[in-house]
C-alpha cells in the first residue's frame, strides 16, 4: 500500500503466541495528514533502518496521522521495537513526535485512536493476540521519551492500558512464565 521496499522478515512471534503485550512508540518523525505524505514518510523511515541500522522499519503497525493503519512487518512477525522485548511483543508506531513540550508537538485524533482500537481487535480475532492483551508506552519498560506524553496519556486511557505495569524488567520468558495455566 505504501510501496515498501523488500525486506528479510522471516523471525516470526509464534512462539509466544497469542501475544500478551502491545507496545507503543512514536516515530519521531514529520506528521502527516494525507496518504501520499504518510507513504513517503514511512518510505524514509524505512530507507532510515534499511540502510543505517540493516533492518526494516521496526514496527509491526503504524498509525498515520491521516487515521490509516499502515502495515511495517505485519503480524506475527517479531519486530526491532524495544530492545527484550520484541520476540513476545507486538510494535505498533505512531508517525510524528508527540512530545508536549514541543511548539510543534503531534497531536492525537479520535480516529487515530479508533483505528488502534480496530487494529488491536482485529489481532484478538486472528489470534495473534490474546484476549486479555495489555498495551503499554516503551516508556514503561525501558528508559525512553517514547511515545511522547501526548500519545502517552492517549494510551493510558485505553481500556487494556497495563496500569499495573507488569511487564516491567521482565524478559519474554518471564512473561510467558506469569501467563502459564
Amino acid at each position: 500500500m505504501w510501496l515498501a521496499a523488500d525486506a528479510n522478515n522471516s523471525l516470526k512471534t509464534t512462539d509466544f503466541e497469542p501475544l500478551r503485550l502491545v507496545i507503543v512508540q512514536h516515530t519521531v518523525s514529520s506528521v502527516c495528514h494525507r496518504f501520499i505524505i504518510c507513504a513517503a514518510e514511512l518510505r524514509t523511515l524505512q530507507g532510515y533502518f534499511l540502510k543505517n541500522l540493516k533492518h526494516d522499519i521496526p514496527y509491526n503497525f503504524i498509525i498515520g496521522n491521516d487515521g490509516r493503519v499502515y502495515e511495517g512487518r505485519g503480524w506475527s512477525v517479531i519486530g526491532a521495537h524495544t530492545l527484550g522485548y520484541n520476540s513476545c511483543s507486538m510494535g505498533l508506531g505512531f508517525i510524528g513526535d508527540y512530545r508536549e513540550e514541543l511548539p510543534a508537538h503531534a497531536e492525537v485524533t479520535p480516529l487515530m485512536m479508533e483505528r488502534t482500537q480496530m487494529l488491536l481487535k482485529d489481532g484478538v480475532a486472528r489470534g495473534v493476540l490474546h484476549r486479555d492483551f495489555k498495551i503499554v508506552g516503551a516508556k514503561d519498560l525501558r528508559h525512553s521519551d517514547s511515545p511522547g506524553s501526548n500519545l502517552y496519556n492517549a494510551i493510558r486511557q485505553l481500556p487494556y492500558y497495563d496500569h499495573e505495569n507488569i511487564f516491567h524488567g521482565k524478559n519474554c520468558e518471564q512473561i510467558r512464565a506469569m501467563f502459564q495455566d
